[in-house]
């Protein structure tokens, strides 16, 4: 499916904004001004944004704690994440969950796992509650390379490929868990190897390339609707900072982070748009003024919102009984 230029636009406006956002989010953290768990997302911006923008509205996304981006470009409301991720009565859990735990219902986003690799097979679920009510949602789970190292990786694919189910699985490569190399800890050079042993077809992606992204992206969504069962993309990415705001990287050769940063995949995405005629500089610099604005709208409604009051821990924890 080839990718418009008003997509293209659109992908660029989820991009910049989510690069924004983190940044501030980051000076924020550095003054002191909030305290929060906080996993920076900077460096695969563009994946985030084309996964989100390539699901239809009524799509299940399964996220993670370092894909944000995805979330927002799937209709998540910056406001709400913001003030769930500082704990604020106006966030998705009224402030209960955190960032790692976020979700919204009304957009799609079903889950957010701060448990690393437990939302592929309850991605297998959604997709399946998808085949037992007869319609034609597909499931889309983003998960970094460490959870392919986890038992539910492989839980989730065998489910899937079973059942033939209407998911696709994107793993987001970014070369390291948490603070080991993906060469360290894997006996394969890529997650998508792995692909072969559940009958589950994949490929391997630049993450950074939009229009080939999509066309990935959108081939493998169609499938599943088709019936033709789940897909596992390996989107090769980066990360600029380290695993939490506390690592110091020190795992990284000299150098290669500087290089990647040099190389910032937002940058160069707005440069090709230019070169090749899908934005004008004047349409690009007022979809950067405007998101620079709304990251500060974000921020001011996340600080001038109140905290929960301390009730609020008491509610939603059980399912109501029958007749309730």
């Amino acid at each position: 499916m080839n990718i418009t230029d008003d997509k293209l636009r659109e992908i660029y406006q989820i991009s910049f904004f989510a690069k924004e956002l983190d940044e501030k989010v980051q000076q924020l953290l550095m003054a002191g001004t909030i305290n929060t768990t906080w996993f920076s997302w900077r460096g695969s911006e563009l994946l985030g944004a084309v996964v989100g923008k390539s699901m239809r509205a009524d799509d299940y996304l399964v996220a993670y704690y370092r894909d944000g981006m995805s979330q927002m470009a799937k209709g998540f409301p910056a406001k709400k994440l913001f003030a769930e991720a500082l704990g604020k009565v106006t966030g998705s859990q009224q402030g209960k969950s955190g960032w790692v735990h976020s979700v919204d219902l009304e957009s799609g986003v079903v889950m957010n796992s701060g448990v690393v690799g437990g939302q592929v097979p309850i991605a297998a679920g959604w997709a399946l509650s998808s085949v037992l009510r007869g319609d034609d949602k597909v499931t889309v789970c983003n998960f970094g390379d460490g959870a392919a190292n986890e038992g539910a990786f492989h839980e989730g694919l065998t489910l899937a490929s079973l059942w033939q189910l209407p998911v696709v699985y994107v793993c987001h490569n970014n070369l390291y868990a948490e603070h080991t190399a993906f060469g360290k800890t894997s006996p394969v050079d890529h997650v998508a190897d792995r692909a072969m042993a559940y009958n589950v077809p994949s490929t391997v992606v630049d993450g950074d390339d939009v229009p080939k992204l999509w066309e990935v992206m959108t081939t493998a969504i169609d499938r599943a609707r088709a019936g033709g069962g789940p897909t596992l993309i390996e989107a090769m990415t980066y990360r600029f900072r380290g695993h939490t705001r506390y690592d110091p990287m020190a795992y990284i050769a000299t150098g290669e982070v500087d290089e990647r940063v040099r190389r910032d995949p937002v940058v160069r995405f707005r440069e090709s748009l230019v070169a090749n005629g899908n934005a004008t500089e004047e349409q690009l610099k007022a979809i950067e003024a405007q998101a620079v604005e709304d990251v500060e709208e974000a921020w001011q409604f996340a600080d001038n919102s109140a905290y929960p009051d301390v009730e609020v821990l008491h509610a939603d924890v059980f399912a109501p009984a029958p007749g309730v």
